[in-house]
């Protein structure tokens, strides 16, 4: 016993006596200077290393030592392999080069990516940007979210309807930043295209589940988005040319290495294209636009200030203008962020990031006829302060802490009519305030385990309403070998943000209402057993994840619910429970001439409230078995190159009466077909299926990088359902009535021609 209490003491104090020195730095593009997310950063010898983090700072603390070699790589970069000497703090900077062959065609070069198998995370996924810009899409547009909705336990809302939907969860419950600020609607064109523009954007993470605590908020998904902080060594720029919509970005150094800018703009013109087949005194317009803009300024190398902005709207107007009468109808709506971000780093081990950030939802629509005007508004305003810190004490530690304030101004329903000279005005207003602190820990414990936990608090006021708690994230790593790992994961979030819906037509008619006293807070535990391995050198990452998610207080709402003119909502609203279940397989191929990857989802989502359906639990809307999608991009040489997309859904649900009888209602003298509904979302659409594909050539134009696109959507035309009503038929052969069902289909076979320039 003695001898093992002085082997001990010896230990100790060796620990004591050791040196130790810091490596620490930033992890850079070296032709636009641009901060690289993610990278990774291995001492081998030590049988160590870290990653950069969402600003680009690294931090890593080893012994003493004449010679350390470190290896920083990225994916789509060549390796950097640098020695040291390690006899006190070092502070330094790498720069990566994108590889020899274009990363945009994404032929990559074997760099090993690790941290799908290394890391103690689960249920995260990142979308190479380059990736994106390869895919075919709807009418040529590179679209992040329809890139998004490709992945495992991600289930698309379906044509002609926005939001997707994580894990058996609703639209509402997945939390979208971009640079920090949230967007609340990421949808233009009814759920066709998003209102991320990817020429303006970096860097795409899904988390699916175990958030880490920095996130709350959402009870599903967190989508994180970055956008690009320009090149800040030469200006340049790209634009493109579509059939129905047209975007240009240009980027560049105010002050070289110093302060960068980019600025991006798009615009959707399917009202300039259809303004001359219109008759004299019509109006039938639709268009889109959206801004995005950064600045960016390094003041030391402790001090950088970030300063980025977003506006996108959409503008529907149908009108007629004759002698006798005017008649217009318009739906304005979209998003307005700013977020202004201080990076200080306080020391090699420390480092900080404060933001002010301003985030506004709005929805105007009015209908002016023969003297009658009304006016509604709906939408959300935020503004946001928040702190966080990253601290690397040493490389079995990497930890992050902060607070974060947000004021919530929500209007669920502003009303204001005219006739004549009476006048009407009716506006909803609730401030909210919300907070939160939090703090989380990557632990390293041996070569084989490894933990992230994390705690966060959160703590919301509506008036004399409070709610608080406590929401525990864990994930454990264990390491079977060198390329393959378990993880398991566990999560509980609040909510107290909701949205509500009174049509089922994809317009941007859902209100944004907060918790109350009646409203209570949505809740969720998720607990996820994973599997994941790299396979033939690292050039495939494949995986596997189980889940089990069960949600409390969830909303819906009694059939008829009206918001805009009732001041009293919540009692159209009605609570229940949800819970999902299911299995995601995921292999994916990152590098080489050939990439691309093949998910496939099977899942179970019910829901149960004691005032719909009787009390008996149905599936949800979005409840789909399977979910299948292959997504396939090859680059035949310098010039050409090919991508395909094919998706496989189990189609909707959705409530259609099981019988009708034709009798008197009650309160009629006129007999009429009455439906009889037994059960809700008791019938299942068919199967959803499409094949996307593209076709990319590089133009051999002097000075100009310039590629022509062409891509098909829905090759071979399926006729996808998107609604069913039943129709009244004469039965022949009875000479009776009948009922068939009928199927609405939207999109047909769309082919598409983009013209993309760089300069």
């Amino acid at each position: 016993m003695k001898n093992i209490l002085f082997i001990s003491l010896l230990c100790c104090l060796f620990e004591l006596t050791a040196q130790n020195y810091t490596i620490s730095g930033y992890i850079k593009d070296i032709k636009t200077g641009e901060n690289l997310v993610s990278a990774t950063i291995a001492a081998p010898e030590q049988e160590t290393g870290t990653y950069s983090n969402n600003y680009g700072f690294y931090s890593l603390t080893l012994p003493a030592k004449d010679s350390v070699l470190l290896i920083f790589s990225y994916v789509g970069y060549e390796t950097v392999a640098k020695k040291v000497l390690l006899n006190k703090d070092i502070d330094l900077t790498v720069s990566l080069l994108a590889s020899a062959l274009n990363v945009k065609d994404v032929v990559i070069t074997d760099n090993k990516t690790r941290q799908n198998v290394e890391k103690a995370t689960m249920g995260v996924i990142d979308i190479p940007i380059q990736q994106v810009e390869m895919m075919p899409f709807l009418g040529g547009e590179k679209d992040l979210l329809k890139a998004i909705q490709l992945l495992p336990g991600v289930q698309a809302g379906g044509e002609g309807s926005s939001g997707f939907y994580v894990r058996g969860g609703q639209a509402d419950q997945n939390l979208i930043l971009m640079d920090e600020a949230i967007v609340y609607n990421p949808f233009h064109l009814a759920g066709y295209l998003s209102v991320f523009n990817s020429d303006a954007i970096r860097n795409i993470t899904l988390h699916k589940g175990s958030f880490p605590a920095q996130y709350g908020g959402r009870l599903s998904s967190i989508l994180d988005i970055q956008m690009k902080e320009g090149n800040n060594q030469k200006w340049g720029g790209e634009a493109s040319i579509g059939v129905v919509s047209s975007k240009a970005t240009i980027e560049g150094p105010i002050i070289k290495d110093k302060m960068s800018a980019i600025v991006s703009y798009r615009r959707f013109y399917w009202d300039l294209l259809v303004k001359p087949f219109l008759r004299p005194g019509q109006e039938l317009a639709y268009n889109f636009q959206d801004l995005n803009a950064k600045i960016n300024y390094r003041i030391s190398d402790k001090d950088r200030i970030f300063l980025s902005g977003y506006y996108g709207g959409d503008r529907l107007v149908q009108g007629n203008t004759t002698p006798t009468d005017t008649t217009k109808f318009f739906v304005l709506w979209g998003n307005t962020t700013l977020t202004a971000r201080w990076n200080h780093l306080f020391n090699n081990k420390l480092f900080s990031n404060t933001s002010v950030i301003y985030s506004k939802y709005d929805v105007n629509m009015g209908q002016t006829l023969s003297g009658f005007s009304i006016k509604m508004k709906s939408g959300i305003e935020d503004w946001n302060a928040k702190i966080d810190f990253d601290y690397f004490p040493n490389p079995k530690h990497k930890i992050k802490f902060g607070l974060n304030y947000i004021h919530h101004t929500f209007t669920p329903s502003s009303v204001k009519g005219k006739t004549q000279n009476v006048e009407y005005s009716q506006v909803q207003s609730r401030q909210v305030h919300e907070s939160a602190a939090y703090i989380n820990d990557e632990i390293t414990v041996n070569d084989r385990i490894s933990l992230n936990l994390g705690l966060r608090i959160p703590y919301f006021v509506y008036k004399t309403t409070q709610y608080w708690g406590v929401e525990p994230r864990a994930t454990f790593k264990y390491q079977l070998n060198e390329d393959a790992s378990l993880k398991t994961g566990y999560t509980f979030m609040n909510q107290y943000s909701h949205l509500v819906s009174s049509s089922a037509v994809s317009l941007p008619f859902d209100l944004w209402i907060p918790s109350t006293d009646t409203v209570k807070p949505q809740k969720a535990h998720q607990v996820a057993l994973g599997y994941f391995q790299n396979l033939f050198s690292d050039k495939y990452e494949a995986s596997v994840e189980v889940y089990y998610k069960s949600m409390a207080n969830q909303i819906d709402y009694r059939e008829g619910a009206n918001f805009y003119f009732n001041s009293n909502y919540q009692k159209e609203l009605v609570f229940g429970k949800s819970w999902s279940y299911g299995a995601e397989f995921f292999l994916r191929k990152r590098v080489g001439r050939f990439s691309g990857w093949l998910s496939y989802t099977l899942a179970w989502t019910w829901r149960k409230f004691d005032d719909l359906n009787n009390g008996n639990a149905f599936p949800a809307k979005y409840d789909r078995r399977h979910n299948t999608s292959l997504v396939a991009m090859y680059k035949f040489n310098e010039r050409w190159s090919f991508a395909s997309v094919f998706v496989f859904t189990t189609g909707n649900t959705i409530t259609l009466p099981d019988g009708r009888v034709y009798t008197n209602l009650l309160g009629s003298t006129t007999a009429t077909w009455a439906d009889d509904f037994v059960s809700k979302n008791g019938y299942r659409m068919k199967a959803y299926n499409r094949l996307d594909i593209g076709l990319r050539y590089k133009l051999n134009w002097k000075n100009v990088d310039s590629e022509l696109h062409i891509d098909i959507y829905n090759v071979y035309n399926r006729r996808n359902p998107f609604y069913l009503y039943l129709q009244q038929e004469t039965d022949v052969r009875s000479g009776g009535t009948k009922f068939v069902a009928k199927q609405i289909s939207l999109l047909p076979m769309i082919p598409s021609l983009t013209l993309q320039m760089k300069f």
